[in-house]
């Protein structure tokens, strides 16, 4: 492929390796035939030391229907969006253009959602973006957005934690009066320690170690349940909305655009979940049908209850008065509904638990994806005998416990937010790169294009929202809006559309019919390539309304992030090692093994 070190491209051979052929969608031409090629002895250098290799090397197993994935999706999205952001943005940043924000961010969201319902059929295996960028970015990206889905997972999961943790204090002290809220007491013993939240977390943590398969049936439960508690908020929400007096001005002046806009950047935490559909591709059955549809059904769920669920609250109540730590039980009680809000109350602690369930779900195996990449110790790819990453779930589950015990949830809200918009720029940008080809004589000219959308897509979106007072400012924004159409211009009128999936520079000896783009069996993305553009710039831009104190945490992150690889990514990945090269034989559709052997 000509790229190596940081840009080295996981060839589409290699990803479609990890794809288990227990899916009946998986075309036998897509596994390995040849076991005797260099990427064999790489990973199983790579895996088999002091760690069981008969353990790391078992198979997924596929066993989530279209509606397991639905609930999934859903139990994992709605959570602190409607129990604790609503409030918290009403508040602080938008008053009842609340609605506006969650209609933004759910925009931004579904731009995405489309890009990922193409890869994730495509491309089911475990990992998510971090699949997607390695194929078509480089190793590195695809280290940089496995990070940013780390905060998505396991900080997101923690922050969920720790909101269920503070209401708990609350609920006891307010409605149950089982303890004093002021006095220091072992639910509330002060220095920023929350034991409950971190109790929450241990639990979800045990109930997953024990695999997914004994976790869906809990979480399809705690779904159905969720749903039914926020449809009855917001209907009696509606019954007790008082338009004329707290819908007015529906965007106060002192906020204005801005503030919705700030929210929207805010409220994007209330979409996180969706994605994590993708990484549970591995063990979806039939995932060319199933994971598109679930992510759009998730999406157009979700979205719709967000919304009535922000005009219920803001209408109930004047904003000023909104709780932004327990919404709509608090509304209920200044209306005088004191039963509505004791079962608001009690729902919200019912229910956000699986949140974070679902949030730890996925880490585990965008683990397994980096570490069978030599990106991660192989220790994170261990298997045990029932199919389950018990050591990833453990790690990363110590990570989440410590987090939701000691910071509280309003430090962690915006950089969790930020994290995932710039995975999802970067998924966005991965299928603008396997859907497009080059011209023959630039054969960068797609690379150059998508890289410059990026960076200026963030430029123009920072300079436009934090400096345009400045002359310098304009100047910026004006040469960035500049480059913006230039690169979209180019993208559809100098590049061409690939005839298979990967293009000409992303081939290998995979079956043509499964990477043909006629091949009507898969999904595919409107309007190429304006939305996954569209979704790039709007990611960036949602980031750009974070404060620039925000904006330098998050980069101080990825470099952070990007050190680690240079001192152990590099060194140790399988593809910097040799490990997808190809025999150098007349028949390379023999040439390569894709993947370890599942046992018996």
């Amino acid at each position: 492929m000509g790229k190596s070190g940081p840009w080295l491209q996981k060839p589409l051979h290699a990803t479609f390796a990890d794809i288990e052929p227990s899916s009946p969608n998986v075309s036998s031409e897509r596994r390995p035939m040849n076991r005797n090629s260099s990427y064999d002895s790489i990973q199983d250098a790579a895996m088999n030391s002091d760690v069981s290799i008969t353990s790391s090397i078992r198979s997924i197993q596929r066993h989530l229907s279209l509606f397991d994935l639905v609930n999934i999706g859903v139990g994992g999205t709605i959570g602190s969006g409607i129990f604790v952001l609503c409030g918290f943005i009403a508040h602080r940043y938008a008053g009842p253009a609340v609605s506006l924000c969650w209609v933004i961010s759910g925009a931004a969201a579904c731009l995405s959602g489309i890009c990922y319902a193409e890869l994730a059929c495509r491309l089911p295996a475990a990992g998510s973006s971090y699949v997607y960028v390695y194929a078509s970015m480089g190793e590195l990206p695809a280290v940089l957005v496995a990070a940013c889905l780390t905060l998505e997972y396991v900080v997101s999961g923690a922050a969920v934690a720790r909101s269920w943790g503070d209401k708990m204090v609350r609920w006891m002290s307010e409605d149950l009066h089982v303890i004093e809220n002021e006095e220091k007491n072992f639910f509330n013993p002060g220095f920023d320690f929350n034991p409950l939240a971190a109790m929450i977390s241990a639990a979800s943590v045990i109930l997953l170690m024990n695999g997914v398969k004994e976790s869906k049936s809990v979480t399809n439960f705690f779904t159905i349940t969720k749903v039914l508690l926020v449809s009855f908020m917001a209907l009696i929400g509606m019954i007790l909305m008082k338009p004329e007096e707290n819908l007015q001005p529906f965007l106060p002046p002192q906020y204005g655009w801005a503030g919705v806009f700030r929210g929207a950047t805010s409220s994007f935490f209330g979409y996180i979940g969706f994605d994590e559909l993708a990484c549970m591709a591995h063990e979806a059955v039939d995932p060319q049908k199933n994971m598109p549809l679930s992510i759009v059904y998730t999406l157009g769920i979700v979205t719709v209850l967000y919304v009535a669920a922000a005009l219920a609250l803001t209408g109930m109540q004047p904003y000023e008065e909104i709780s932004d730590v327990s919404g709509f039980p608090a509304a209920f009680h200044a209306r005088g509904w004191d039963w509505a809000a004791q079962i608001a109350a009690c729902g919200e602690v019912f229910t956000l638990p699986i949140v974070v369930l679902i949030s730890i779900m996925a880490q585990p195996r965008l683990q397994y994806a980096l570490a069978k990449d030599g990106l991660l110790p192989k220790i994170f790819a261990k298997v045990d005998r029932h199919g389950n990453l018990w050591w990833g779930t453990v790690i990363a589950g110590i990570a989440m416990v410590i987090i939701a015990a000691f910071i509280p949830f309003d430090n962690l809200n915006d950089m969790i937010s930020a994290g995932i918009l710039v995975a999802f720029a970067m998924t966005d940008a991965s299928l603008i790169l396997m859907r497009y080809d080059s011209p023959d004589d630039d054969e960068e000219l797609c690379d150059r294009l998508v890289g410059w959308l990026n960076i200026a897509s963030f430029a123009f979106s920072v300079s436009v929202t934090h400096f345009w007072d400045f002359a310098v400012g304009k100047f910026v924004t004006l040469v960035f809006a500049f480059k913006l159409f230039q690169c979209i211009f180019g993208l559809a009128f100098k590049c061409t559309p690939a005839l298979t999936f990967g293009g000409k520079t992303r081939k290998s000896n995979t079956s043509e019919a499964d990477m043909d783009m006629s091949n009507s069996g898969y999904f595919k993305t409107p309007c190429m390539p304006y939305i996954p553009a569209m979704g790039i710039f709007v990611n960036w831009y949602l980031i750009a309304q974070l404060e620039l104190s925000g904006i330098g945490l998050l980069l101080i992150f990825l470099a952070s992030v990007c050190i680690f690889y240079f001192l152990y990514g590099r060194k140790n990945s399988v593809g910097n090692n040799g490990g997808w090269e190809l025999d150098n034989n007349d028949d390379a559709s023999e040439s390569a093994t894709l993947s370890l052997p599942p046992l018996a």
